[in-house]
């Protein structure tokens, strides 16, 4: 027979146990943005707001924001979860915050002819360390390397797609190499 319930909280937890197999993404989207507190099978609690959560492991990455404009991130393994407790269901609170968090130089507008100048500056690279590149894509927005590898604008090492990890771990290492400007 099962001990009586001591709280909402408790209630809550055990549906979130019982209901493992039956979470879609649509569950986790639905979490993300809001301020949760999540408790792990040894019974430790995790507090913060969703940044985002990976579906399929369940996984969820946490930010705590502090006083002094800090932020701390921390994941939470979904294997670890034992219970999500929504404490805070206003998501535009930190919403443009979190949006902002991971944006790198990579990430801001380029103009089409700053585009096209670090496409060039790149395959120059490429061709000066003897790679067989070739422009191509619909409007010849993407640079290829035999077959093997792409490389899509904004033309730096994250804008890599190769099936192949080597080919991909060293053009990638290539292009972090480039000096700012190729002769």
């Amino acid at each position: 027979m099962a001990a009586p319930m001591s709280s909402e909280t408790d209630r809550q937890q055990l549906e979130f146990s019982a209901n493992s197999e039956h979470r879609s993404p649509g569950f986790w989207r639905s979490h993300v943005y809001k301020e949760v507190e999540i408790t792990t099978v040894d019974g430790r609690k995790h507090r913060g707001w969703v940044y985002t959560v990976d579906p399929v492991s369940e996984s969820v990455v946490l930010v705590q924001f502090e006083e002094d404009r800090k932020k701390t991130v921390e994941m939470v393994m979904g294997h670890a979860m034992k219970g999500i407790i929504v404490v805070n269901e206003d998501i535009y609170s930190h919403k443009e915050e979190l949006d902002h968090m991971f944006i790198t130089a990579d990430d801001t507008s380029f103009s089409k002819r700053d585009l096209e100048t670090r496409r060039d500056e790149l395959k120059q690279w490429l061709e000066k360390n003897r790679l067989p590149v070739k422009v191509s894509g619909k409007e010849g927005e993407l640079l290829s390397i035999s077959d093997a590898l792409v490389i899509e604008p904004p033309y730096s090492a994250e804008s890599c797609r190769s099936t192949n990890e080597i080919i991909l771990g060293r053009i990638q290492a290539l292009i972090r190499s480039k000096p700012t400007s190729v002769q």
